[in-house]
């Protein structure tokens, strides 16, 4: 059965309202995992406003989503150049996609080549994700959560 957050997240993060970081964490942990070859192709990013601390850093950057072009040549960082076409912020570098167990379930996973991160994601809907950046160090807390969407 959905519960009150699976039938309103897409609605709550598309206006930008707060979301409990224990609902997306239960959330997540409920869904089910992707594989590989569903995360390529393009995909339009907005970050779940749980007042994570990074949500901040993408917000500054104008991160709009990811670009998977093959398992080993992911754009994980994209922003909108000035005449709004879809460009890879070159300084978060690149990355690649593997399968990792997190929370109990093998589902893909982002790892940047230069950065101590990686996004795990679960499906939401068919083409719409949860992702959630695991930053080492970061331990405290769950993890910067993002919906995906497909275009």
């Amino acid at each position: 059965m959905a519960t009150r957050l699976e039938n309103n997240l897409l609605k709550l993060v598309s206006e930008g309202q707060h979301v409990g970081a224990d609902e997306v964490t239960a959330l997540f942990d409920r869904l089910p995992p992707v594989s590989v070859q569903e995360l390529l192709g393009d995909w339009q990013g907005l970050a779940i406003q749980t007042g994570h601390k990074d949500v901040e850093t993408l917000d500054s950057i104008g991160w709009v989503g990811k670009t998977f072009h093959s398992a080993d040549e992911v754009d994980p960082v994209i922003v909108l150049s000035p005449d709004g076409k879809r460009v890879a912020k070159g300084e978060w570098g690149s990355a690649r996609i593997y399968e990792v167990r997190f929370r109990g379930i093998v589902s893909a996973a982002m790892v940047y080549d230069q950065l101590p991160i990686i996004d795990h994601f679960r499906r939401l809907e068919d083409n719409i994700l949860i992702g959630v950046m695991d930053k080492k160090g970061a331990c405290e807390d769950f993890g910067m959560a993002f919906i995906l969407r497909r275009i």
